[in-house]
C-alpha cells in the first residue's frame, strides 16, 4: 500500500480530479486546504517581504489530497492525474507523490 498525496496548485481542477478518482474506484480521498509556504512567509514575515514578487501570478491557496492506494492502482492515479493536470500551455498544476505505508490500522 501507498500513501498518495497531490499538492493541487490548480484548484480550479479539484472536481474533475476527484471525479476521475471515484472512476477508478478511489472513494477514500481527503481533500485539504494548504497554503504555499513561500507565500506565508512573505505575507507574514517582515524580513522576507521582498519574495512576494517572486511568487506574483501564482496563487498562495493549494488543495492538498490524502487517499492511500494499492501498489496496482498506482499506476491508474498516475494516469488520470496527468490526463487532468498536465497542460503544456499552463504553469505547473500540482505534484503527486507516493510514499510507502508499513501498516494500516481501522479505528473504532
Amino acid at each position: 500500500m501507498k500513501l498518495a498525496i497531490i499538492i493541487l496548485e490548480r484548484i480550479e481542477l479539484l472536481e474533475d480530479l476527484l471525479s476521475a478518482f471515484l472512476e477508478i474506484g478511489i472513494e477514500d480521498a481527503n481533500v485539504l486546504d494548504s497554503s504555499a509556504m513561500g507565500h506565508i512567509i512573505s505575507e507574514n514575515i517582515p524580513i522576507f517581504a521582498g519574495l512576494m514578487d517572486a511568487f506574483a501570478g501564482s496563487s498562495p491557496i493549494r488543495k492538498t489530497i490524502i487517499f492511500t492506494v494499492s501498489n496496482e492502482m498506482k499506476e491508474k492515479v498516475i494516469e488520470v492525474s496527468k490526463d487532468i493536470c498536465s497542460d503544456i500551455e499552463e504553469e505547473k498544476s500540482g505534484t503527486l507523490c507516493f510514499l510507502p505505508l508499513e501498516d494500516i490500522i481501522v479505528l473504532g
